[in-house]
């Protein structure tokens, strides 16, 4: 059975080796396909610090052949591809915003295609396709540790994602790079280095698989709307966190929060509904420094306004094992998404 992961890190990293079966059992039985989070090194040796969270959104379900095939058929296969639409649940056209690689490499047994990628802001959206030589086992995971350049710099700050077993031998694969420098307009150069693919946690295939391409992302920041937020709670540790703005475009919504204290490290959701009576959620995606992003989820075009209400719970300190025992922490506010 594929497993949702609904998994976060606090200050200390949590390894998806030691994580064990029933955990994930624990958090969601109910779908069949998987989806999991991972954490990325932050750079070659280290492994990022911040918060990394799974998203799970509107998986595509892709069938592929799943003969067991030498490296040299895996180079020539064109593999299918995961599009980033469907992991953004969106129904929005994005193909003004997208970049196609369509580039395919194969290294020591494992085939890594990069598919497409969007240039959000802040962050760097990409889909791949993995597929492997031999059967994947249990827990059936090919995770990869990389490298993002952007005009030769390494501005790489942590990445969450989405990811599904296809077949035997293949993962379909969108990860959200947290780019942890202001990006200049204008075409830029990319450079995504994949060190090292970890079969099932226990095998290490070598690269490197490298990646580069151009993108641009000035469009979608033109038609990026922003809103202040002026409001702040407390965690139940004497933490204080300030909602500081509010933004939208095609690919989503967000929220941009910082954090002011030291300690535990919370999971936090804001809940509650728009003008039009839908409910809405934002869920934490990313917190490194005590700068954290959550994003939004149901946020309709047509709504006016959202009526949110924040709630937490502290993330395990030492087993991956996520309570849902969320309280809330501040009152109920609202945020004038359009005029």
């Amino acid at each position: 059975m594929a497993k949702n992961i609904y998994d976060m890190l606090n200050n200390n990293s949590i390894n998806l080796e030691e994580l064990e079966k029933e955990d994930f059992n624990d958090i969601e039985k109910r779908r069949i396909k998987k989806k999991f989070m991972k954490t990325i090194h932050k750079n070659k040796n280290k492994r990022n610090k911040g918060v990394a969270v799974a998203v799970a959104a509107g998986v595509l379900a892709v069938t592929l052949f799943g003969t067991n095939i030498g490296n040299e058929a895996v180079a020539k296969i064109r593999l299918m591809a995961f599009d980033i639409g469907n992991y953004l649940g969106t129904n929005k056209d994005l193909s003004d915003y997208k970049t196609i690689v369509g580039k395919t490499i194969t290294k020591d047994g494992v085939t890594i295609q990069l598919n497409e990628v969007i240039l959000n802001k802040d962050e760097l959206i990409v889909s791949t396709t993995l597929k492997l030589d031999t059967k994947l086992g249990e827990p059936g995971l090919i995770r990869t540790a990389e490298t993002v350049y952007i005009n030769g710099k390494n501005i790489f700050g942590g990445a969450g994602g989405s990811s599904k077993q296809i077949d035997d031998y293949t993962m379909e694969d969108v990860m959200s790079y947290k780019l942890n420098e202001e990006i200049p307009s204008g075409d830029l150069n990319v450079k995504i280095e994949y060190e090292n693919a970890y079969i099932d946690g226990v095998e290490k295939r070598k690269g490197p698989w490298l990646f580069e391409f151009k993108t641009n992302g000035d469009q979608l920041a033109i038609e990026t709307t922003e809103r202040n937020i002026d409001y702040d709670f407390k965690l139940e540790n004497g933490n204080k966190v300030i909602l500081e703005k509010y933004t939208s475009n095609a690919v989503g919504q967000k929220i941009y929060y910082s954090v002011e204290g030291k300690g535990d490290s919370y999971n936090i959701e804001l809940r509650g509904k728009d003008d039009l009576g839908n409910e809405v959620r934002f869920n934490l995606t990313t917190e490194s420094s005590g700068k954290g992003i959550m994003k939004g989820f149901k946020i309709s075009d047509d709504a006016k306004t959202l009526t949110l209400t924040p709630y937490a719970v502290a993330f395990p300190k030492e087993s991956g094992k996520m309570s849902n025992d969320f309280k809330q922490v501040g009152e109920e506010f609202t945020i004038e998404i359009n005029k």
